[in-house]
């Protein structure tokens, strides 16, 4: 997974809960406290997963004195982010300098992922992303979960950790703003719900709550594919995407970017769950697909190769408007295969606008596997503690005040 992780220094910053696939500086840099937060950013982009630097190394690399480096550091060596590991080695005359990484040891960040039908996945992850404790739960249908149903699954995963918790992330299905309320999920049945500021009364820690597909497309750019310009969509109980321009996930006036699961694409098609008729989950979701191979085994590629044709026609207007060259689909494997991804290339090439695109759109299954969303949503915790405000973040206190799993009142 250790990635070759372009720096992005100039990048402009936002508020927390937006999604962004690297971590970026803050918009003022007028305040000392901001200079060194963007110093700690720049310093956590080169590092992050696993690269180990000396601070002479990092220093030249990001251009910034040593003194900036060797102050930042040490803030976030105090902070657990970092950790002291070993020497370079002797290539050069001189004295060996210290090597840096990211110090996995001692945060946990709680995951949980409500985007798979009938299943509430969850995970213990180390600040770089990597899985340690992996559960999973069977419900009746993911209609039935509730927010304490959430928090129990939080709490359990809390008492398996072994180190401090540094944030709770838990990604779903549907439109969810800024603040971590469900505005509207119809696959999970919630409404205007406030699950963050529930989960951090219950937790009294830093809790978020993302969209799902958005969450998967952070993994995506920071594990799979380095290309800051996708359309990521993401096949399982329904149909959601995820945009990233310029390295930024957009998210829409009303938080409802890539709500491409409910265009419709036959109005004489099957009900949907929101009440109209053919949207475009209604056609290609997974369980669907499923139900029509079952009746007709024998079709199962004509099955899926006509499917992946239409995502393919839906996705070439937004594909020519944003100039976007690459497309990333996750889905299970049995739906997801090459007669999917040749059907959807086939189609977004052929509806596309090629006047200017003179190269064809590259249409991708995602690598990353089922803990694709678990990952993204551990990432941006991350990403949100660090940019919370010093008096609100429990990441920069000293080690004596920082917090447990016993702290998190549970």
């Amino acid at each position: 997974m250790d990635q070759q992780l372009q720096l992005q220094q100039h990048q402009q910053g936002r508020s927390s809960g937006f999604l962004r696939p690297l971590f970026t500086t803050v918009t003022s840099q007028s305040h000392p406290a901001e200079i060194r937060l963007n110093n700690c950013i720049a310093i956590l982009n080169l590092l992050f997963p696993t690269r180990s630097l000396s601070r002479a190394e990092i220093s030249r690399r990001i251009n910034l004195s040593r003194v900036s480096v060797s102050q930042a550091v040490s803030d976030m060596v105090t902070s657990h982010l970092l950790v002291e590991t070993g020497h370079e080695n002797g290539k050069r005359p001189g004295k060996r300098g210290t090597l840096l990484r990211l110090d996995s040891a001692y945060w946990n960040i709680v995951s949980i992922d409500l985007s798979q039908p009938s299943l509430i996945r969850g995970a213990i992850t180390d600040i770089a992303g990597h899985i340690l404790i992996h559960t999973e739960k069977s419900i009746p249908s993911t209609s039935t979960i509730t927010v304490r149903t959430i928090e129990d699954e939080c709490e359990r995963l809390i008492h398996t950790a072994s180190g401090h918790i540094l944030g709770i992330g838990v990604a779903a299905p549907g439109i969810i703003d800024s603040e971590g309320t469900i505005i509207d999920s119809s696959h999970l049945g919630l409404s205007h719900v406030h699950l963050g500021e529930q989960l951090h009364h219950r937790f009294a820690c830093p809790c978020f709550v993302n969209n799902d597909t958005n969450s998967a497309l952070l993994a995506v750019r920071l594990f799979d594919d380095p290309t800051p310009n996708m359309i990521f969509v993401q096949i399982t109980r329904g149909v959601g995407a995820a945009i990233l321009i310029n390295d930024s996930i957009v998210i829409g006036a009303d938080h409802a970017a890539g709500e491409i699961g409910h265009v419709i694409i036959d109005q004489n098609g099957p009900l949907c769950d929101c009440g109209k008729h053919g949207c475009l989950e209604t056609l290609i979701a997974a369980g669907r697909l499923r139900t029509a191979i079952a009746h007709q085994p024998h079709e199962k590629q004509s099955i899926l190769h006509a499917a992946g044709r239409q995502l393919g026609r839906v996705l070439a207007y937004p594909a020519s408007l944003l100039n976007i060259d690459e497309i990333t689909v996750f889905g299970p494997l049995d739906v997801i295969d090459s007669s999917f991804v040749t059907g959807a290339t086939e189609a977004i090439n052929s509806f596309a606008s090629q006047r200017i695109i003179h190269r064809p759109i590259t249409v991708r299954r995602c690598e990353l596997g089922s803990d694709v969303t678990l990952i993204g949503e551990s990432i941006s915790v991350l990403q949100d503690v660090i940019r919370l405000p010093r008096k609100q973040s429990r990441l920069w206190k000293t080690h004596p005040s920082s917090p447990t799993k016993e702290d998190s009142h549970v």
